[in-house]
């Protein structure tokens, strides 16, 4: 799987990571991409110069980590990813600094083993939160989010003090509004199961969040499979 950079107004593109590649994430200069190969996370310039390893450094060791779904912070400085642990296959979600060494030590925790977390966690606009999912013990999967040191854990969707959302449901490819408020107020977008159409279906749904879900929008009602929404971005956009 290689990764291309395409030119939006001359619709040209360019190959930018060749062999084996995947999830990638602009830097919020434009000048970099992060993403996946295959169990740590490397960051390579545009035109495919400097590729370095910075998650997952295991010298010497066996490899104990993978790593998924990058995403920079907002000032570029750092990245919040997706760590399954080998032994048992359990995720958490984890944040690191760039100027770190990359071993897998240097990266802060900020969801417990035991809630399985992951799904492409993201950086608030402000970078005060990371958005994500669970998967609550395998009984179903609600969207959490927290601050990137870890404290203020809370559950956003099927939540005691949001009644009027319905239970058993699974979200998937939650993501910020670009307005979203660094006070913790605004709109997500997600992928929710069950939905229209056929099982196994899922619509997209807009959600209005004060510490707790205020609103909910049904935005597709497809009857076919709508998931991982993102909101829209600038030029120039990568794909796999």
């Amino acid at each position: 799987s290689r990764i291309m950079v395409l030119n939006l107004q001359t619709g040209d593109e360019r190959q930018v990571v060749g062999g084996v590649g995947f999830d990638p994430a602009f830097s919020p200069d434009g000048h970099s991409l992060a993403f996946r190969r295959p169990a740590h996370i490397k960051i390579v310039g545009l035109d495919g110069s400097g590729p370095h390893q910075v998650t997952n450094k295991h010298p010497n060791r066996p490899l104990d980590f993978s790593d998924f779904g990058p995403a920079f912070s907002p000032d570029g400085k750092r990245l919040v990813f997706e760590r399954t642990r080998l032994e048992d296959d359990q995720t958490a979600v984890f944040v690191q600094s760039l100027d770190s060494s990359g071993w897998p030590e240097d990266a802060r925790q900020i969801t417990p083993w035991k809630m399985n977390c992951g799904d492409d966690p993201e950086f608030s606009p402000k970078g005060d939160w990371v958005l994500f999912r669970c998967d609550d013990e395998g009984r179903y999967s609600d969207l959490y989010w927290v601050h990137p040191d870890g404290t203020g854990l809370e559950r956003l969707t099927n939540a005691p003090h949001a009644p009027n959302q319905p239970d058993n449901v699974d979200y998937v490819g939650s993501s910020f509004s670009p307005e979203f408020h660094d006070a913790g107020w605004g709109d997500i977008v997600a992928a929710r199961y069950p939905a229209y159409g056929d099982e196994g279906n899922s619509d997209v749904f807009r959600m209005h969040i004060d510490h707790g879900v205020q609103e909910t929008v049904n935005l597709t009602k497809s009857h076919n499979l709508d998931d991982a929404p993102r909101w829209g971005t600038y030029p120039p956009s990568a794909r796999e």
